[in-house]
């Protein structure tokens, strides 16, 4: 158990001291062609109306081997959808089950890497091995192609993008961070969650084995968020209402005294910035 807690140390303070792990690198995605670095995906709730009121739960690391079901009951309590960025190498003879059940459920599936580790110290064929082993082994279990991607601790480079465009796949990352793998307090998490959440939030928790702090978030946050009018979808349906939006405004981030839109399309000039920390 030491070990293992180390280990997992060790993984998390290698993304927040990496000078490689880009948030902000500019890559289009989405059906309506929009700039999904990290810093255009928070501006989301710019473009989007006050009654867009829907936000996309995100769960990362999975399936893991009891956890998962509780979140899927939860989940169902409440009649809210998720997405679940699973891990290949985790989807075995245990699991197998788990991620069909994820699927039969309603709640979409994503490709978060085989092994979880850093794509951006890889090859582009290593990088490239990782996302079609995952995908094979979600299509195995589901059916269906795997539409989205979340790289390991959001780490980008352009060989990276390349691969998850040749998969047909959207790399996507998250507005609002739970930072629940720091084992705080269910309560902690509540407030952390809710003090940011917004319209179009894409919400981030964990799927781990080890801790209880998510599941024992996630009820009042959603209760909390129902009550305020927030619908809980999946990142497809995240998509549609997002895109709709784009579609029907003429809408543009600040500048200046003009709310723009321009800086959140593709094609147009970002500001590539390095993450001065990661998750």
């Amino acid at each position: 158990m030491f070990i293992r807690i180390i280990t997992f140390l060790l993984l998390y303070s290698s993304a927040v001291f990496c000078g490689d792990c880009n948030f902000n690198l500019p890559y289009c995605g989405l059906s309506c062609n929009l700039d999904l670095s990290y810093r255009n995906l928070s501006n989301i709730k710019k473009l989007l109306n006050n009654d867009d009121k829907f936000v996309a739960l995100t769960f990362d690391d999975g399936p893991s081997n009891n956890r998962v079901n509780d979140i899927i009951n939860v989940l169902e309590s409440y009649e809210a959808k998720a997405t679940f960025f699973v891990l290949g190498e985790r989807i075995n003879k245990k699991t197998y089950e788990i991620v069909k059940k994820i699927h039969e459920a309603g709640h979409e599936l994503g490709n978060h890497s085989w092994s979880h580790r850093k794509l951006t110290s890889l090859s582009s064929e290593e990088q490239l091995q990782e996302l079609e082993k995952t995908n094979t082994a979600i299509k195995n279990a589901i059916k269906q192609d795997i539409k989205w991607f979340r790289p390991p601790y959001g780490c980008h480079d352009d060989n990276l993008i390349e691969n998850t465009n040749k998969l047909n796949m959207y790399s996507i990352l998250w507005t609002v961070d739970s930072l629940d793998w720091q084992g705080d307090k269910p309560e902690a998490l509540v407030e952390r969650v809710l003090s940011n959440v917004h319209n179009g939030a894409v919400i981030l928790f964990h799927d781990h084995n080890n801790r209880s702090n998510t599941i024992e978030a996630l009820p009042h946050i959603i209760k909390i968020l129902k009550k305020s009018g927030y619908k809980f979808v999946t990142l497809s349906e995240w998509e549609e209402r997002v895109c709709n939006t784009v579609k029907a405004r003429s809408v543009t981030i600040k500048e200046g005294e003009k709310v723009r839109f321009e800086g959140m399309l593709c094609g147009q000039k970002t500001k590539s910035l390095t993450a001065e920390h990661l998750y």
